[in-house]
């Protein structure tokens, strides 16, 4: 999606869209026993901020496209996969301490962001996202990469452990998307009980100009959308306001069409994933912020079905714990990638 309300499934006025991408399943209700650690909030540092490194970018052939990518540090590499149709943008700078000891790389998906705007139909699969991946990992020679994905990208991040697992170090879920429809109906309920919590203003907008295609929207309505959504996904809305969504170029152009075709290869690989968790034998961390939409259930789902995987929780974040609480998530990820 660009920015908030296009990168993280759209609602449209009181019908929550989400359940449309899943498909059903009997997902198994979380065990008393579930390991859950959570992150301890720490005071904010007072020490002037280290200066942001300079990427290296460029653009990398791959599978009949070209893919955007932006390098950031030394060290063993870390793969990050961004949510929905939008760009990698929006994780930076939360995740640039990381740099100090990993070598970060973000990419744009196919047909997103900075990467080759020409998209073909037939290509946007979940299953052409994970080849893309794989295809950039063997180009920049990387024999073993560790991997974290967020929302959607999270389950890209799954379907690449699935097939490619002899070539991962570490798997990193950041509040992903809801694999069974179980979870997804709670998204929705809670989505739905935020919803009537807005103004009469806002949910005018939203019902009306929020549900345009995004290539239909000024900027100015985009932002107004945006800052509607951070009342439904962040814990601090305001936090929000200075985030860079991505918002230009393929991304708007493409976003609506990227989103409903992944949308529907989800559809009819969800199965299969949810029949793979078991057989997944990486080290797992699953991250969930505290005041995400999507349930806690949903990753304690994914937390039970992956062999010896752990899970954390962030305190006063939304779906998105790096902006919210980059302190804490950064240390999370530190300390699962250092073991």
């Amino acid at each position: 999606m660009t920015g908030l309300a296009a990168r993280h499934t759209r609602v449209t006025g009181t019908a929550f869209l989400l359940l449309a991408a899943l498909t059903a399943c009997s997902p198994v209700a979380p065990s008393p026993s579930t390991a859950i650690t959570t992150v301890t909030a720490s005071p904010a540092s007072t020490a002037a901020p280290a200066p942001s490194p300079t990427p290296v970018t460029g653009l990398q052939a791959v599978n009949g496209t070209q893919l955007y990518y932006a390098v950031i540090g030394q060290g063993a590499p870390l793969f990050v996969l961004h949510g929905s149709s939008g760009s990698h943008r929006y994780f930076l700078p939360y995740l640039e301490p990381l740099s100090n000891g990993f070598q970060l790389v973000f990419y744009d998906q196919r047909g997103t962001g900075l990467s080759d705007g020409h998209i073909d139909l037939a290509a946007l699969t979940i299953g052409q996202f994970v080849e893309d991946l794989e295809a950039l990992r063997v180009s920049l020679g990387f024999e073993k990469i560790s991997l974290m994905g967020h929302s959607r990208g999270a389950l890209i991040a799954l379907a690449y452990a699935a097939k490619y697992q002899a070539h991962l170090d570490h798997l990193i879920l950041v509040d992903s998307i809801p694999v069974g429809r179980t979870f997804a109906i709670a998204l929705s309920d809670t989505l739905q009980q935020r919803f009537q919590h807005l103004s009469a203003d806002a949910q005018n907008e939203w019902t009306t100009t929020c549900g345009q295609p995004l290539s239909a929207q000024s900027a100015k309505a985009i932002d107004a959308c945006n800052q509607i959504d951070a009342q439904l996904r962040f814990y601090d809305p305001s936090k929000a306001a200075t985030v860079d969504w991505g918002e230009a170029g393929n991304t708007l152009k493409n976003s609506d069409t990227v989103g409903a075709l992944i949308n529907n290869s989800f559809d009819r690989v969800q199965p299969a994933i949810d029949a793979q968790l078991p057989t997944l034998h990486v080290p797992t961390l699953i991250v969930h912020g505290d005041y995400d939409p999507i349930p806690l259930a949903s990753s304690q789902y994914l937390q039970q079905h992956i062999p010896g995987s752990q899970i954390v929780v962030v305190p006063h974040s939304g779906h998105f714990p790096f902006i919210e609480q980059p302190e804490q998530f950064v240390a999370a990820l530190r300390t699962f990638l250092s073991r």
